[in-house]
């Protein structure tokens, strides 16, 4: 699948005031989050293709709902 035509493509952000670094985002999608030692969540911004269906799991199971994914097809 092509995501030429989305403006920037398909991304990601967190809602830091939300997260609540529960790390279920990061056992679903290990790929794309990495809550580090330290405590702080890393996630992947851009994502491709093959990114989306863990980008979306994760979106859905965060029970803060602090993932928001932009610019891909519903």
């Amino acid at each position: 699948m092509s995501f030429g035509w989305f403006r920037g493509g398909p991304r990601m952000s967190v809602d830091n005031d939300r997260c609540e670094l529960y790390g279920i985002c990061q056992a679903e999608a290990p790929t794309l989050f990495d809550l580090g030692a330290d405590g702080r969540l890393r996630y992947t911004r851009q994502l491709e293709a093959d990114d989306l269906e863990p980008a979306i799991a994760a979106a859905r199971l965060c029970p803060m709902r602090a993932i928001v994914l932009q610019g891909w097809p519903k």
